[in-house]
C-alpha cells in the first residue's frame, strides 16, 4: 500500500512499480526478470514484438506493415498512451509513434515508413498531397524515431484495472478499466486523487501544517513572555501582526490543545493561568515543553510505503 502527498513526489514511484510488472508476452520469462537493468527503448520493445516477420530478411510488404501498425497503435491505446494527445489526433499520434519505433530499430525503411503514415493519417487528399504536409510529416516522423531510439518503453508494462472492479468505484476514481494506467495516473492516485489529477469525491484530505513557531513568528528556543502570549491568543503575530482569520482560528485551536484546552475558548480562569506561564490547569510549563508545543507541524510527505508484514516502511520528503 502506498500514499504520497505530491503527484510529483509520487511520478518516480509510479514508474519504478510499473518496472517490477511484466507484460503477457514476457511472463514466460519471469523468472530471468532482474531488477536494475536498463529499460528498453521504444525501438527495443517494438523489434522484439515484431522482428519475427522481417526474420528472413524479406521486406514488410505495404499491407503487412499497415496491419501491424493498427495492431501497435491499438496496443498503445490500451496502455493508457492515447491520453497523452488530444482526442482529435489522439490516433495520428499512435500510428506516428508505432512507425517511428518500427523505422527506428530497422524493421522499414523511413521512405516506407512515411508512405505508410501518409495512407494511414487521418488528414484530407489535399493535405497529403501538399508539400507542406508532407514535409511536417516528415519532421514529425524524424522526431520521433529519434526518441525511440533512446526513450524507454513505458507501454509494455503496464498497470491494468482488475476485471472484477465495481464500475462505481472505477468512475469514482476517473479509471477507464478497459484500459492501463499511464505513470501520472497511476502517481495521481497514489497521491489520492483521481487518475485524471481531479478530486475524489467524499474524500476527506488532511492538509499539511507549518509549526506554531513560524506562523506566529517566535523562537521556539525561548518561552513566550505574557505579552506574547496574549498576542497569540488574540490570532496575531508577536509583532502585533494580525493573522488572516482561518489560520488565526486553527493556530490558536492547536496553541490552546497545547496547553491542555479542551474547549474551543478558555475560561477566565484558563486564560490567566496560561498568560502566567503555565497550562490550562494550572501546572508550569518548562522550556523543554513550549519548544515542543511550538515546534508541532503536520508534514507533507512525498512517498510513504508500507509494506503488508508491518515490519517496514519507507518515507521521503
Amino acid at each position: 500500500t502506498g500514499a504520497a502527498g505530491a503527484p510529483a513526489a509520487a511520478r518516480f514511484m509510479s514508474e519504478h512499480l510499473l518496472q517490477q510488472t511484466l507484460s503477457p508476452e514476457m511472463a514466460a520469462m519471469a523468472e530471468y526478470y532482474e531488477q536494475g537493468v536498463t529499460p528498453p527503448t521504444l525501438a527495443d520493445a517494438a523489434a522484439s514484438r515484431y522482428g519475427r516477420f522481417t526474420a528472413g530478411g524479406t521486406p514488410l510488404a505495404a499491407d503487412t506493415l499497415d496491419g501491424l501498425v493498427r495492431v501497435e497503435a491499438e496496443r498503445l491505446a490500451e496502455s493508457g498512451a492515447a491520453t497523452a494527445t488530444g482526442a482529435d489526433n489522439g490516433r495520428d499520434e499512435l500510428i506516428l509513434r508505432a512507425l517511428a519505433a518500427f523505422a527506428a530499430t530497422g524493421l522499414v525503411g523511413r521512405e516506407e515508413a512515411l508512405a505508410s503514415l501518409v495512407r494511414l493519417s487521418g488528414a484530407g487528399p489535399a493535405s497529403e498531397g501538399s508539400s507542406a504536409g508532407a514535409g511536417d510529416k516528415a519532421r514529425r516522423l524524424d522526431a520521433a524515431m529519434a526518441e525511440a531510439a533512446v526513450a524507454p518503453d513505458r507501454s509494455s508494462a503496464t498497470a491494468a484495472p482488475r476485471r472484477d472492479m465495481n464500475p462505481m468505484l472505477a468512475r469514482r476514481l476517473g479509471i477507464e478499466p478497459q484500459r492501463g494506467l499511464k505513470p501520472d495516473e497511476v502517481a495521481s492516485l497514489l497521491n489520492g486523487q483521481r487518475a485524471d489529477g481531479g478530486t475524489i469525491e467524499g474524500r476527506v484530505q488532511r492538509a499539511s501544517s507549518l509549526p506554531l513557531a513560524q506562523i506566529f513568528g517566535l523562537d521556539a528556543t525561548r518561552v513566550p513572555t505574557p505579552e506574547q502570549l496574549a498576542r497569540m491568543l488574540a490570532g496575531r503575530r508577536v509583532n502585533g501582526e494580525l493573522l488572516p482569520v482561518e489560520e488565526a482560528e486553527r493556530a490558536v485551536r492547536r496553541l490552546l490543545s497545547g496547553l491542555s484546552v479542551k474547549d474551543k475558548a478558555p475560561t477566565a480562569e484558563q486564560r490567566a493561568h496560561i498568560l502566567a506561564g503555565r497550562d490550562a490547569e494550572g501546572r508550569e510549563v518548562e522550556a523543554r515543553q513550549y519548544r515542543t508545543i511550538l515546534e508541532a507541524a503536520k508534514m507533507r510527505i512525498g512517498y510513504i510505503e508500507l509494506r503488508s508484514c508491518g515490519r517496514m516502511s519507507r518515507a521521503s520528503r
